[in-house]
């Protein structure tokens, strides 16, 4: 699966969602009561989207994480091969080496399969004997058991012309038939090339059997952590029910979001209080800019840039601010000693009202406008 049809099958995904989530925002018109249809509709959506559009994007999720982790790798993979003895084994050996990554191509010896065992122990060691002399390159025959013997070659032998030995060592020697020959070959190849040298190396008559080395252990780390086919369909169907309430309950959440914002926004905060405070009557008035200017304010707002130009500036103004000092209070505390002494009337009698009455007693009196002296009426008997 190439990149494009991952990204529609994707795309499909989430357009699925959206019209379950679609679907339960129309409450206002299907009612508050069908909840339950809701959740199950969600659920529906969700497995048949998880079953046929993730499902096939987790099963090319191995070969899409071999590859990431191909571009970053460094060192040499080894791949386990089992060759076909149908064909000719040396050719398919060259071909193996000729391909662009692959630095070494080892293979040890071929494995015989009999049909039946041997009449004696006398006829399995000639035929034993007759093997090892049958070609050059063959150096020892190991019996493995169950009627399976290994035949050993010599490096950088012609594993076709072995092959060939003991096809006719047996048709001449003995009359016990093989079953089947196989030869296992491993091929050591760059790690980063190991996709394309494994498809290069399926074109043969090639089994491939094992891949040992940095990409497979970093891959199949990967894959552990990467959610089946079974656990995709499971979460989507979950994933849908959470889309199908979500898509119910918000209206209900947006209202109660706006009138929570709307009450925040009326409650002014402590620090507001704190750094605007406005004598009641100096509130901003609407209107226009030459009418406001024309109303006579009755007070003034202390942080207001009006204060700075308007005579009354009773509470907060700076301009005629001077700072009292010890002598201020005594220059004030003097002259009121001075009116309390000038009142007619006191409760309490000094030296210095006496002097005052002796003065007033000497000076002469004075007499009417007219000249007549005053004088006191006599009271009528």
């Amino acid at each position: 699966m190439d990149a494009l049809t991952i990204i529609i099958m994707t795309v499909l995904f989430v357009l699925a969602m959206l019209f379950v989530f679609s679907t339960a925002l129309l409450t206002p018109y299907i009612g508050k009561k069908n909840l339950l249809s809701v959740i199950v509709l969600g659920l529906i959506v969700g497995l048949a989207a998880g079953a046929f559009l993730l499902t096939p994007i987790a099963d090319d999720i191995p070969d899409f994480t071999r590859t990431l982790v191909e571009e970053s790798v460094v060192g040499d993979d080894v791949i386990e091969l089992d060759l076909s003895t149908n064909g000719n084994l040396t050719q398919i050996i060259q071909n193996i080496s000729s391909i662009d990554g692959v630095k070494d191509v080892n293979y040890t010896g071929i494995t015989i399969k009999i049909d039946e065992e041997f009449d004696s122990d006398t006829e399995k060691n000639l035929i034993m004997q007759a093997l090892n002399n049958s070609n050059e390159e063959v150096v020892n025959i190991l019996d493995q058991g169950d009627n399976t013997f290994f035949v050993v070659m010599s490096e950088n032998a012609d594993p076709q012309g072995v092959l060939s030995s003991i096809y006719s060592t047996f048709s001449r020697e003995t009359y016990t038939h093989l079953r089947y020959t196989s030869m296992q070959a491993n091929v050591t190849v760059e790690a980063n090339h190991v996709t394309q040298i494994l498809n290069k190396i399926s074109e043969n008559d090639v089994v491939v059997l094992n891949v040992t080395g940095p990409t497979e252990t970093q891959s199949a780390a990967l894959n552990q952590i990467i959610p089946t086919g079974n656990n995709l369909i499971l979460f989507s169907g979950i994933l849908g029910v959470i889309v199908a309430a979500a898509g119910f309950f918000v209206d209900t959440l947006i209202t109660h979001i706006n009138k929570f914002r709307k009450k925040r926004k009326k409650q002014p905060t402590h620090q507001e209080n704190i750094k605007r405070k406005v004598v009641p009557g100096t509130e901003n008035h609407k209107g226009s800019p030459r009418r406001n200017r024309r109303r006579k304010q009755k007070s003034i707002d202390i942080f207001d840039d009006s204060f700075d130009e308007s005579p009354k500036q009773n509470i907060g103004s700076n301009k005629r601010f001077k700072q009292l000092t010890v002598d201020d209070f005594k220059e004030e505390s003097q002259p009121k000693k001075k009116e309390k002494s000038k009142r007619r009337f006191s409760f309490k009698r000094s030296s210095n009202n006496e002097e005052e009455k002796t003065k007033e007693s000497e000076m002469p009196k004075k007499s009417n406008r007219k000249g007549t002296p005053r004088f006191r009426p006599k009271r009528k008997s």
